[in-house]
Parts: structure tokens; sequence; C-alpha cells
């Protein structure tokens, strides 16, 4: 089997010493010690997993856009694949791409359909209007940071047989930071919201947040069963909680925040 290795340059494949099990199959998150065998210089074969008997990646054969599609369609094994198998340089700059774009919307009052909090100045003054670009920035920030630690913290509290390595031998916290944000991608559907927010009805962009909100959360428990190896029915509990406090004590923060306009 020919392999081209298409995500070269997008989530190019960890690289680790051969005999190492730092891999880990898509399908059933065994670990594994390699992806493919190499038969010749432009000849490579994947490799299948002892457990259940499947090619260990499949996606390594595939274009990016296969695998964004069933990222898009909530498949444990994309997750898997990007989260154990590849190597996601870019990812934290991806978070700090929806953090702005979520602090923009609600800068400019597309949120305001299901929240009453507002950090925009009633002064015609740039440097007050910049200001809450700025505090709302914070707010997603002690957001995202909120429900980070509160989901890691039930995690461990509800599921205490988390692995204190994962299957790739990176750490626990740091691949479920990863699996947050890599959950967070599909607030890019927001975007709408800034193209078509003056001929839309609050009630409609309401409807649309509601959507993509819900969407977030349903992606956030089918990646927290991934890496924390847990019944999807627990990670739900989980999410749930970290997200009911999140809202309670982002809105004590948003109380101080609202202060400084």
């Amino acid at each position: 089997m020919k392999l081209t290795l298409p995500l070269q340059g997008y989530f190019e494949l960890l690289r680790h010493q051969p005999g190492e099990k730092k891999y880990v199959c898509i399908n059933c998150g065994r670990p594994v010690s390699g992806l493919y065998r190499q038969i010749s210089s432009t000849v490579l074969k994947i490799i299948d997993c002892e457990k259940c008997k499947n090619p260990a990646d499949k996606y390594i054969e595939f274009e990016v856009l296969i695998i964004l599609i069933d990222l898009i369609l909530l498949s444990k094994p994309a997750y898997r694949h990007i989260l154990y198998n590849s190597d996601c340089k870019n990812l934290w700059k991806i978070g700090c791409i929806l953090i702005l774009l979520e602090a923009y919307c609600f800068w400019t009052d597309a949120f305001r359909g299901i929240t009453s909090i507002s950090y925009r100045s009633h002064v015609n003054d740039p440097f007050l209007s910049e200001k809450g670009f700025y505090l709302s920035t914070v707010h997603f920030v002690a957001g995202f940071c909120l429900l980070y630690g509160f989901i890691y913290l039930f995690t461990r509290v509800l599921h205490r047989t988390v692995p204190s390595v994962t299957g790739n031998g990176k750490s626990y916290p740091h691949m479920l930071l990863h699996g947050v944000i890599l959950a967070s991608i599909g607030k890019f559907l927001f975007i709408p919201i800034i193209i078509w927010r003056e001929n839309s009805t609050e009630t409609g962009m309401a409807i649309h947040i509601v959507l993509v909100l819900v969407y977030f959360v349903i992606s956030l428990v089918q990646i927290h069963s991934v890496v924390s190896e847990c019944a999807r029915s627990r990670s739900c509990m989980i999410v749930i909680l970290a997200f009911i406090l999140k809202a309670y004590f982002l809105t004590r923060v948003s109380g101080l925040l609202q202060e400084f306009v």
C-alpha cells in the first residue's frame, strides 16, 4: 500500500524511537509500537492492532479534509488520531483564536440574546470601547480556565482510575487540555453571527448560539470519554457539572470586570 502521508505540515505524525509504544490504536485505544511498516522507499504498510485486529491508524493515508469531516461528525477514531498519533503543534494557537473570536462576539453584543452581561461603555470614547474588548477576552480566558479546572477536578473525584500517563506517554492533564481546545473548534460556527448579525433577529441569534454551545458540549463529552477512558454517561455527568459551576463562578468574575467599564 502506497502512502503519501498527506498530513505533512498539518498534523505531523509523532516521532518516537522504534519499539516504544507511544502511539495508540484509534479503534480501541491500546498502545502500539508503530503505525506503519516501511516495505520499500516508496511503499508503506499500515500495522494492524494486536487487540482489535483492525488497522492501527487508517487516517495516515487519508486527506486532511476527510479527517476534518470525521472530526465534525464527532468520530472517536478521528479524535484519537489527532490527540495521540499527531503532533498538534498549533493547537494552542487555535485556542487563542477561538477565545478572541468569542470575545469579539461578546464585545459587539452578538450574545445579547442569551446574556445580560456587557462590557461596552456608553461613553463615546475609543479607548473605553477598546478596553471593553480586553475585558471580554479576560472573561473568556477565565471561563476556559474554570471549565478545564472543574473537568479535571470532577474527573479525579468521580473517575478515580484515570491514568497519570496516557497511551502515548503524555501526562493526563496535558492531553485533557488538548482535548478541551480540540472540542472548542466547533465555536468557529460563531463566525456567521458576526457576518449576518445585522440581518438576524435576537431570537434567531440566540437559537444559533445555543445550538453551537450544545454541539460544543457534545464534542467535549466525546473527547473526555476518549482521553479519560470512561463511559459517555460518566463523561456527560462530569462535563455538565463542570459547566454549571463554571457558569456560577464566571458570573461572579463578570461582576468584578463590569466595574472597570
